[in-house]
C-alpha cells in the first residue's frame, strides 16, 4: 500500500505542476500582450491602484478566511505579477511583497526565494516578429506552498479512502475466510479427536456442498477402520479363548506321555497329542479363513462353471466319505454363476465336509443343482444324518457354536464362514425343514446370463 501511495503522490505532483505551470505561462502571455499594446506607464499605474483596491476588498470581505468573495479569492495574494520596462518595475500586483530575485536575461520557468518562501515563476520577454528582444518582460510567480498544499490535499483525498477501506476490506476478508473455513476448522478438530478407541462418524455444523463428499468419504473410512478394529479384537479374543483348551489338553497329553510306564500308554498319549495338534491346526486355519472372509467388502466376480467346481470339491472329499462308509453323490446340469471361485470352493467344501463329519457313518450325502428360471441357481447339500433340533437351527450359523461336541473336532466356524461367503455373493443360505429323513442346506446364487 505504501508503494502505491508513493506512486500516486508522484503522479499527482506531476499533474499539479503541469496544470499550474501552464497557468503561469498563459497568464504571462496574456498580460504581456496587454501591456505591450500600451506604452503609457501612467495607465499601468492607475490599473495597479485598481488592483490594489480589489485586493483590499477581498481581505475585508473574507475576514481572514479562505472563502471566495465578489471581488475574488484570498488566494490571489499567493500569485504575483510584475512587469519590467527598461529594467524598471512598472507594474506590481503585490506591492507589499518583497523583491523577487531574478535575472533580466532569464526566460522560462524557475525557482527563487523571497520573503522567506520559495516561489515558482515564469519569466517572459517581449520579442518582436523579427526576433529582437524588446526592453519589456514580465514575471508571473506563485508560492510553492500553494502547490504543496494542493498536493497534500490530493494525497490526503487519495489516502483517506484507502486508510478507511483497507482495514474494512481486511476485516471483511478475514471474516469471510473465517466464516467459509469454519467447517474445515471444525472438521480438522473432529479428526484430531478421533483415535483407535473413538472411530465414530464425523459431523460438522455447516456441511457445505464442497465439504460433504469429503466428510462422507472420511466417515466411510472411519467405519471401515472401526469394523477392522472390531474384527481384530474379536479375532484376538476368539483365538485366545478357543486355543486355550486344546493347548491345555495338549500339555496334559505331553505330561501323561512323560509319566507313561508302558509302550502302549506312550503310543496312546502320542495319538492324543496328534489329534490335539490336528484340532489346533484346523482351528487356526478356520480362524484365519474367517478373518479373511470378514475383511472382504467386495469380491471380483467372474463366470464360474458351478458343476465343474462341485465335482472337484466332491472328488477331494471322497476319501473322507469312504473312511466313514458314506455314499457321496452329485446330480446336476452344467450351469454358469457369477462369483469368486476361491470363495465358492471354500463355501461348498465347508458344507460337504460338515455333512461328512457330523452326519455319522453309513449315511448318504448328495449335492444337487436345480434352476427353474434364468436368475438364480439353487444348490442342495443333503445328508441322512440325525435330525437337527430347533435350538440348533437358531444358532447353527453363529461363530463357535458346536451342537455335537462329542462327534467332531470342529471349532464351530465352518457354517459361519459359509454364511459370510454367501452374503458376499448377494445370495442366501438356509437349513430347510427336514424332509424325507434328510437335513438339507439350500444355497441360492445368482446365475450368469449371457
Amino acid at each position: 500500500m505504501c508503494v502505491a501511495l508513493y506512486f500516486s503522490y508522484q503522479s499527482s505532483r506531476h499533474e499539479v505542476y503541469e496544470v499550474y505551470d501552464a497557468r503561469l505561462s498563459q497568464t504571462a502571455k496574456l498580460f504581456l500582450l496587454t501591456v505591450a499594446s500600451d506604452n503609457n506607464d501612467i495607465n499601468l499605474q492607475q490599473s495597479n491602484k485598481r488592483l490594489e483596491h480589489w485586493l483590499e476588498q477581498i481581505k475585508t470581505l473574507a475576514k481572514g478566511s479562505d472563502k471566495s468573495t465578489t471581488y475574488g479569492h484570498p488566494y490571489e495574494e499567493n500569485i504575483l505579477i510584475r512587469v519590467y520596462r527598461d529594467n524598471r518595475l512598472v507594474w506590481n500586483s503585490q506591492p507589499k511583497a518583497g523583491p523577487i530575485p531574478h535575472s533580466d536575461e532569464f526566460s522560462g520557468f524557475g525557482y527563487t526565494f523571497a520573503d522567506g518562501q520559495e516561489w515558482r515563476f515564469f519569466q517572459l520577454h517581449d520579442i518582436s516578429q523579427d526576433g529582437i528582444k524588446n526592453n519589456l518582460y514580465i514575471i508571473v510567480a506563485e508560492k510553492q506552498s500553494i502547490r504543496n498544499e494542493m498536493m497534500a490535499e490530493l494525497a490526503l483525498s487519495s489516502l483517506l479512502p484507502q486508510v478507511i477501506l483497507v482495514p474494512f476490506i481486511a476485516f471483511l476478508l478475514f471474516w469471510l475466510i473465517e466464516r467459509n473455513f469454519k467447517p474445515i476448522a471444525e472438521l480438522r478438530w473432529a479428526i484430531m479427536q478421533r483415535s483407535v478407541n473413538k472411530l465414530d462418524a464425523i459431523s460438522v455444523s455447516q456441511d457445505t456442498t464442497e465439504l460433504s463428499p469429503l466428510v462422507n468419504a472420511l466417515n466411510s473410512l472411519l467405519d471401515e477402520l472401526a469394523n477392522a478394529w472390531k474384527r481384530e479384537k474379536r479375532f484376538t479374543r476368539m483365538a485366545a479363548h478357543e486355543l486355550k483348551t486344546p493347548l491345555a489338553v495338549l500339555r496334559l497329553n505331553v505330561e501323561n506321555a512323560q509319566l507313561s510306564r508302558t509302550k502302549e500308554e506312550l503310543n496312546s498319549d502320542f495319538k492324543q497329542m496328534i489329534r490335539g495338534i490336528e484340532r489346533s491346526d484346523r482351528l487356526i486355519q478356520q480362524l484365519l479363513t474367517l478373518a479373511r472372509v470378514e475383511s472382504v467388502h467386495e469380491l471380483h466376480f467372474s463366470n464360474i462353471d458351478l458343476s465343474s467346481l462341485l465335482r472337484e470339491v466332491i472328488s477331494d472329499l471322497v476319501p473322507l466319505a469312504l473312511k466313514n462308509s458314506q455314499d457321496l453323490s452329485f446330480i446336476g446340469e452344467d450351469v454358469i454363476v457369477e462369483g469368486d471361485e476361491s470363495f465358492l470352493r471354500l463355501l461348498f467344501t465347508n458344507l460337504v465336509d460338515n455333512a461328512i463329519r457330523y452326519s455319522g457313518n453309513n449315511t448318504q450325502i448328495s449335492v444337487d443343482i436345480k434352476f427353474d428360471d434364468d436368475d438364480f441357481v439353487n444348490v442342495f447339500v443333503s445328508d441322512t444324518g440325525a435330525n437337527v433340533s430347533d435350538e440348533t437351527r437358531e444358532k447353527l450359523f453363529e461363530s463357535f457354536y458346536r451342537s455335537n461336541r462329542e462327534r467332531g473336532d470342529g471349532a464351530g466356524l465352518g457354517l459361519a464362514i459359509t454364511k459370510d461367503i454367501v452374503e458376499l455373493h448377494n445370495g442366501k443360505i438356509e437349513l430347510l425343514p427336514r424332509s424325507e429323513d434328510k437335513n438339507t442346506f439350500l444355497v441360492e446364487l445368482k446365475r450368469f446370463n449371457s
